[in-house]
């Protein structure tokens, strides 16, 4: 691979939905043998910065692991995603159900700016996602020409987490030229995956709503992760429909990345 996952970066403010997150994260990266950063953006009446060191310096303790604390002032999502640049994270990871919430299509919502802005991928993870292995990954690959640019990323989270990846070919159109291009990237995928020693199941729909057959699938294999592009079928400059429907819904955690992210546009090999 030409990239690796060295720097983690977490938002967390003791909600529940970020001690999930945190906790994800440290699993992470342990796997990658990362270094983890957790963040606490100051807001008032949201906590005092001790309690929340505390709370970051137990789960560091539980889990065997050095987490840095940092503390910043600020607008939530502006704080961490200069703090993503400052120290170049590879990976943030954020909960999407804390204080302030992730509502379908709010654009203020903190999670929402964090993805968008992002120049990393991005785990959102819910406060009721389980405490499970990551064993198996939901790769869907659509007719979008951005879709196979996450399958690097679903290499090295697969080969970290010894998971198998779920190939999954969806999308709403039928049409014979697009059954057929999309069967050749999923055997390309599948290619690419089995190559380097990885485990895979392959599967097609056509003619479905993308979001739902995504859900239902993840819910199918037991998905412990869900990787997407953020700008699939867009109808905002930033995020669109389909990547916001898959998060907001989402019952396991989902990493979200963008065709702008020049580690990954520069890492496919296929």
């Amino acid at each position: 691979m030409d990239f690796q996952i060295n720097n983690i970066l977490v938002g967390f403010d003791n909600s529940l939905s970020a001690l999930v997150a945190l906790k994800k994260a440290a699993d992470t990266a342990q796997r990658f043998d990362a270094k983890l950063h957790a963040v606490y953006v100051i807001r008032e009446n949201k906590g005092t910065p001790q309690e929340i060191e505390k709370a970051v310096t137990e789960i560091a303790q539980n889990k065997g692991i050095d987490i840095e604390f940092i503390q910043k002032t600020g607008k939530v999502y502006k704080e961490i995603n200069t703090l993503e640049r400052e120290i170049g994270a590879d990976l943030i990871i954020v909960g999407t159900h804390g204080e302030e919430g992730w509502q379908p299509f709010w654009i203020g919502s903190n999670a929402f700016r964090i993805v968008s802005s992002a120049n990393c991928p991005v785990i959102t993870v819910q406060e009721t996602t389980k405490e499970t292995p990551l064993q198996d990954i939901l790769l869907p690959l659509d007719d979008d020409d951005t879709t196979r640019q996450k399958v690097p990323y679903a290499a090295i989270m697969a080969q970290a987490f010894n998971a198998t990846v779920h190939i999954y070919s969806v999308t709403r159109n039928k049409g014979p030229r697009v059954k057929l291009r999309l069967k050749a990237y999923g055997k390309q995928t599948e290619r690419y995956l089995n190559e380097r020693g990885i485990k895979t199941t392959f599967k097609s729909d056509f003619g479905v709503s993308v979001k739902n057959a995504i859900l239902n699938y993840s819910k199918e294999v037991r998905a412990g992760l869900v990787m997407i592009m953020a700008d699939t079928e867009s109808v905002s400059v930033v995020m669109g429909s389909y990547s916001q429907d898959i998060v907001n819904n989402s019952k396991v955690p989902v990493m979200v990345m963008h065709s702008r992210d020049l580690a990954i546009a520069g890492a496919v090999g296929y």
